[in-house]
């Protein structure tokens, strides 16, 4: 072992430490992080006058809009707080991104730009019968006219019971729930020992919606609710009573919805009068539950509790910027180093990038989520039923309020968005939406050591710094952070982790077989996470190939001795040339590269010059084609599947999904079904990703993200001569000063980069939430507790 000297890079470091911790005489001699930017970067988070084809609705342009859609005397949009379940209702409005073939006579021919177009859903109570009508509406952000969009494969209008869940039809669902609460208060009170949730928020009983897909109901014009009953502690969805009550939501005509079943202690009435009668003469199974208390010690809270680590405060590492930002945002788009993209948060399918560059070339046209799905299992109606389609609860709605220091670097720039609201006559506004940032992976991007003096004394490498758009959706008791990262050398990735609380089922022996008994009367049931993304590869151009290069095992002689036969392996070119022939299950016994290219762009050695897709977090659906509500994520059958561009087959599931399971509103086999020629045509890569999920007692109070990380990634295979992080001033090279005399000791390029430290800048969070306190928490917003 050898002992070395302290370096003066470790005496900066002690330094550091003693300023932060003890001295303020010396912090003015250190650079403090951020004040000098040598390449003038710059942070615009304003709205743009003129937007561009991928922003986002600006505040003025959804006002505009809501004055058009309540005075078109066709549309009738109801005025805000005269919404019913039986008016004209507006449920959504969000940006209807322009054709792509017009979008690039924009960006690559100096042609107009496209008229700005919104998407508009509306509720049609008011129509006999009632349906759901999908709007374009435009030219923003002076509207003349709406009309019904049409698209292949997906109907419009759509039937009334299809229909996402709205705030309009909570009022009238917790009527209901409300209205019989007087009837079996005594059950309630002897069983759980509180009540419904109705002036107060605390020590009562809550509720968990469960859409009942029509695969499982077999008639398409059926809309079935479960509302099922829980403990209003934190967090709710693992706090089930073994109470639920099974809603007749058909019409609308809300004086006519109805109870239909009631669940309770594991058996199903037929009517409240059934279910009180039985309790009453002591004929039925019943509860006595001990209502949990809302402190420190209750295992679902997120109080921190148990011996504190460390044992004395010590705060973790922090990364710095010690010369300011290296990358620019305005308009939404982002420049970083040798990659500009734009970025959008769709309300329907959440976070997208559009014309992803990299050293001024096209790698992407689109990179975007398209849906996320969770399929529960068990033996009660709670987790049998349960079949999440989350796009129906609008999911990137539900990115809001990031955390600097808890979700992303306190070094992040947050960036807001704006949603119409369901819930305010204005557009919703969040200051976190996104965060942006720059960090340090603190591993090798490359590297290499020739430490003996044989092999050239010599060392080279760079760590690998990446930039992050980040955004979190909190889709009930789960979260979902989507990244989208990107790395010196010309490779993108997108990574999908998931967290949050589990959602739960009263334990019982039926359930012992979906779960483990994981808390007192708690099943955490078995659930399977899918998740889909489109990705508009442009490799070199709208004219792309897909192949795959399969990995083959051949035998042969071996060329010094031809006696002995020897195995190894080779691969072979396997040009994808439909779209059904472009399917990938992954199967373990038959590896192989899947790449995408332009086949009239190659190397100068005539080789092919492509982006590779590496897919992890692959999972295998176990439920039969066409059965139930799996009709609804057809997606979900392949890993992955390529199809030619088209406009109308922009969106691969849609927000009602949740209902539809009979006849799915968008069908993805409808994409690949005529079964097109792939082959240098403008390629679209669906990819899919997922995890089978059993939850265990560690599931508490949250879902860790370590493991449960779903990712792909975009990399260059031949498309550029070396790798591109070459010219990275990140890197170091290291080498004799003096080849020939070693004494004289080694010489560290740092390419021009200073290698000063400086002061981590001052978290500001607390002070920002005095200011701001809804930036995080809602604050001034009316809510129900669902």
């Amino acid at each position: 072992m050898r002992t070395m000297a302290p370096t003066p890079f470790l005496t900066i470091l002690s330094l550091l430490a003693l300023i932060c911790g003890q001295s303020t005489s010396l912090a003015e001699e250190i650079p403090v992080c951020g004040e000098v930017n040598p390449n003038g970067n710059t942070i615009d988070l304003t709205e743009p006058v003129t937007p561009g084809p991928f922003h986002d609705l600006t505040l003025d342009e959804m006002r505009q809009l809501r004055t058009f859609l309540e005075n078109d005397p066709e549309i009738r949009a109801a005025k805000f707080g005269s919404e019913s379940v039986s008016s004209s209702y507006i449920y959504m409005a969000e940006l209807f991104p322009p054709s792509k073939k017009e979008t690039l006579k924009y960006l690559d021919s100096k042609g107009p730009q496209p008229p700005r177009q919104a998407r508009v859903m509306m509720f049609r109570g008011d129509k006999q019968p009632p349906v759901v009508e999908e709007y374009s509406c435009g030219p923003l952000p002076n509207v003349k006219k709406c009309k019904l969009f049409q698209q292949t494969g997906r109907r419009n209008p759509v039937e009334f019971s299809l229909r996402p869940v709205s705030d309009m039809e909570f009022v009238a669902v917790y009527d209901l729930l409300f209205s019989v609460e007087d009837t079996i208060k005594q059950l309630l009170v002897e069983s759980y020992d509180a009540t419904f949730c109705q002036d107060t928020v605390t020590d009562c009983i809550t509720f968990n919606y469960i859409p009942v897909g029509t695969g499982l109901l077999g008639d398409i014009n059926k809309r079935r609710m479960w509302m099922f009953a829980m403990y209003n502690v934190p967090y709710y969805a693992n706090h089930p009573v073994d109470l639920g009550f099974f809603m007749n939501l058909d019409g609308s005509d809300e004086s006519k919805w109805s109870i239909e079943k009631i669940w309770y202690a594991g058996q199903l009435y037929a009517t409240v009068d059934e279910l009180m009668e039985g309790y009453n003469a002591d004929r039925i199974p019943k509860l006595k539950l001990t209502r949990p208390v809302d402190n420190s010690t209750l295992f679902s809270s997120l109080y921190q509790r148990g011996e504190p680590v460390p044992e004395k405060p010590q705060r973790a590492p922090l990364q710095v910027e010690p010369d300011g930002k290296r990358y620019s945002v305005k308009d939404r788009q982002v420049k970083y180093l040798d990659w500009t993209f734009n970025f959008r948060m769709s309300a329907l399918t959440g976070p997208a990038l559009y014309d992803v560059r990299f050293k001024g070339e096209r790698i992407a046209y689109e990179l975007s989520l398209a849906e996320i799905s969770v399929f529960y299992s068990g033996a009660v109606p709670l987790s049998q039923i349960t079949n999440y389609v989350d796009s129906g609860v609008l999911l990137g709605s539900h990115s809001k309020a990031l955390v600097p220091g808890g979700d992303c670097p306190v070094h992040s720039t947050l960036v807001n968005q704006s949603f119409w609201s369901q819930k305010t006559g204005e557009p919703s506004a969040f200051d976190a939406t996104f965060c942006l940032f720059e960090q340090n992976n603190n591993y090798p991007l490359r590297r290499h050591l020739s430490y003996e003096v044989g092999e050239g004394s010599f060392y080279g490498g760079l760590l690998d710094s990446v930039l992050t758009l980040r955004s979190a959706l909190v889709i009930g008791n789960y979260d979902y952070i989507i990244d989208f990262i990107f790395h010196h050398n010309g490779v993108a990735e997108a990574r999908l982790m998931s967290t949050g609380h589990i959602q739960t089922s009263f334990y019982t022996d039926k359930e012992r077989p979906y779960g483990f008994q994981i808390e007192e009367n708690i099943t955490g049931g078995v659930h399977h996470h899918m998740a889909h993304f489109k990705v508009d590869l442009d490799v070199g151009g709208t004219s792309n190939r897909f192949e795959s290069l399969d990995f083959v095992m051949e035998q042969v002689k071996l060329t010094q001795d031809p006696s002995v036969t020897y195995h190894q392996t080779r691969f072979v070119s396997n040009l994808k040339r439909t779209e059904t022939k472009s399917f990938i299950d992954y199967n373990f016994r038959t590896p192989k590269y899947l790449v995408v290219h332009n086949n009239n762009k190659r190397t100068k050695f005539g080789e092919i010059k492509a982006y590779r897709v590496q897919m992890n977090g692959m999972s295998y659906n176990l439920l039969p084609k066409d059965i139930g509500n799996e009709k609804t994520i057809p997606w979900a059958r392949h890993q992955l599947v390529v199809t030619k561009h088209k406009d109308n087959e922009q969106w691969s599931s849609s927000n009602f999904g949740m209902f539809d399971g009979l006849k799915p509103v968008a069908d993805f086999t409808k994409f690949y079904a005529d079964d097109e020629n792939i082959v240098d045509q403008d390629l679209v890569l669906w990819i899919s990703a997922g995890m089978h999920h059993i939850p265990h007692t560690e599931d508490f109070p949250v879902t860790p993200t370590v493991g449960n990380h779903l990712s792909f990634f975009l990399l260059p295979y031949n498309y550029f001569p070396e790798c591109p992080s070459m010219g990275s001033r990140d890197a170091m090279y290291i080498k004799h000063i003096d080849p020939l005399d070693h004494s004289k000791g080694v010489f560290v390029n740092r390419n021009g980069n200073s290698r000063d430290q400086c002061i981590t800048p001052k978290v500001t969070l607390e002070e920002d939430l005095s200011k701001n306190p809804d930036q995080v928490l809602e604050t001034n917003r009316e809510s129900f507790i669902l």
